[in-house]
């Protein structure tokens, strides 16, 4: 089965001292023109999206160059933060104060309507209630031609969306899902369609990411026929209510993995050629080691300076 998986990920920005800083008028780029990032190749994009930053990598056809592409982005990112005195912010949602949003671009929500694979109609655009809220999310764009793309929808939401409640259980990702990320979330796309209902926590480590393209693969190879009615029902419990009991229940029922160790390719300080034939980038410096504390998601601590050390206090 040929298919390839790509996103688009927002993050906030925000000052050593906690202070989250609107984006509008700094990073550049736009929906409608994002900007390509010169000395990589074409895809890996960043842009404006209301006050955050949003970045784009092209679509990949391995783990491999998933995992390593979302990785140079968040080195972009910190670079680009970095230069404007600020740092990425992990907080999939946040109450920012009115200073920061006074920009008209701090205004928009939701340009373009989504839609929701279990009811086939659009979901309601977001109503602006929470007038200081503003969130992240970390859509999976899946390219594929050979699968039904509401059944691709309902098996994500099995495979990413349910166990999410147990990896994703900040309060700042329980307050996102009140706006955003409500089961079965997609656009359709020339290519295939763009799963939306994982907030960003996923992009922040290799072995979430990892994770993320595994069990993307598995759903793709489901057969949706497996689900009853209720089957569907609570799936769509779970993820709308944040229902943790339930997500276990349906993890156990159908077998659907957690995350488990990724193990970092071995390979010289720059890309090997085949990541650089796939990617057009070559010669881009890695760093040799690569720390990434994992806090605050569903129990799981990772560190990585080389091995990742990998430990569950959730009891999963």
């Amino acid at each position: 089965m040929s298919w390839t998986i790509g996103t688009d990920i927002e993050v906030f920005g925000k000052r050593k001292d906690g202070h989250h800083v609107s984006l509008c008028g700094l990073i550049g780029g736009s929906k409608e023109k994002p900007r390509q990032l010169k000395h990589l190749s074409t895809g890996f994009m960043v842009q404006e999206d209301n006050v955050s930053l949003e970045y784009n990598i092209p679509a990949c056809s391995t783990e491999r160059a998933f995992v390593e592409s979302i990785k140079v982005m968040r080195r972009e990112c910190s670079n680009i933060l970095g230069g404007l005195n600020l740092e990425v912010s992990e907080n999939a949602s946040f109450y920012f104060i009115p200073g920061e949003l006074t920009h008209p671009n701090a205004l928009i929500f939701g340009c373009e309507p989504d839609y929701n694979a279990w009811t086939k109609m659009e979901n309601p655009r977001p109503d602006g209630e929470d007038k200081a809220l503003r969130t992240c999310g970390g859509h999976v764009h899946v390219g594929i031609s050979k699968i039904d793309m509401v059944n691709g929808v309902k098996a994500m939401d099995l495979f990413l969306g349910v166990p999410s409640i147990l990896l994703d259980d900040s309060l700042s990702s329980a307050k996102r899902r009140e706006r955003y990320g409500k089961a079965g979330a997609m656009r359709p796309k020339p290519y295939g369609w763009e799963y939306r209902v994982l907030s960003n926590f996923w992009t922040f480590s290799d072995f979430l990411v990892s994770w993320v393209y595994k069990n993307t693969k598995e759903s793709l190879s489901f057969d949706t026929k497996k689900l009853t009615k209720q089957d569907g029902e609570l799936i769509q419990t779970c993820i709308n209510t944040g229902d943790k009991a339930l997500a276990k229940t349906i993890m156990d029922k159908f077998n659907v993995p957690l995350p488990t160790v990724y193990k970092e390719p071995k390979r010289a300080s720059t890309f090997d050629t085949d990541i650089g034939s796939e990617w057009g980038v070559q010669k881009f410096i890695l760093q040799d080691t690569f720390a990434m504390p994992i806090g605050g998601i569903g129990g799981i601590t990772a560190t990585n300076t080389g091995n990742w050390n990998y430990t569950t206090t959730n009891g999963t």
